[in-house]
């Protein structure tokens, strides 16, 4: 739609654009998150189980490994979600919150990367409107059966276990595409080729 081609110079221009974007967030919301961390220190706040306290470290060291996390996602085609959620377990976020919070970043990141093919003439709108509708579909089904299963068992440890599951899965999984890929010589192609 914007008549910009891939590997162009406006192309490189508006993907680099974002880089100044998210460090001015990244150091606008972090300036904020360490100032509420101090005041709440100051008051001796309770913190409440799964809160995560943004100190000095931790607001330069989970953004960073999220950062990464986000870089390999767009490297080689995996969700930075399989990253992110073991990550806020390790945070000792709770487990329904770590998954809802993935969850809506894979919103965001996808919901990006969609209007970036957009932006870029490589998405065809007829698939994508599908693939959509089968998401908000499955997202919904899945949030219902799971409501069900932690209503019906009273453990919310289960969805540890299913994170773990799916990060097994799509290891296995991405590691067999990789090889076929390999194998068939599919492997090796610019950024540019779709």
């Amino acid at each position: 739609p914007l008549d910009i081609a891939c590997g162009s110079l406006g192309y490189w221009a508006l993907t680099l654009s974002t880089i100044p974007v998210v460090m001015l967030a990244f150091v606008l919301v972090r300036h904020q998150l360490i100032k509420t961390y101090h005041e709440k220190e100051d008051l001796g706040y309770m913190y409440a189980q799964g809160d995560v306290r943004w100190n000095e470290k931790a607001t330069v060291v989970y953004p960073g490994i999220c950062a990464f996390a986000g870089l390999f996602a767009g490297m080689f085609g995996i969700g930075g979600g399989i990253v992110k959620g073991p990550l806020m377990l390790e945070m000792n976020v709770l487990p329904e919150v770590a998954a809802a919070t993935s969850s809506m970043m894979i919103l965001y990141t996808s919901g990006a990367a969609s209007v970036s093919y957009i932006v870029f003439g490589m998405l065809e709108i007829d698939y994508g409107v599908m693939l959509f509708g089968v998401g908000l579909v499955g997202t919904f089904l899945g949030q219902v059966v799971m409501n069900y299963v932690l209503e019906k068992i009273g453990r919310k440890s289960i969805l540890i276990f299913i994170i773990a599951l799916l990060i097994g899965a799509s290891t296995i999984l991405m590691t067999l595409t990789s090889v076929e890929s390999m194998i068939e010589g599919k492997g090796s192609h610019g950024i540019c080729h779709h």
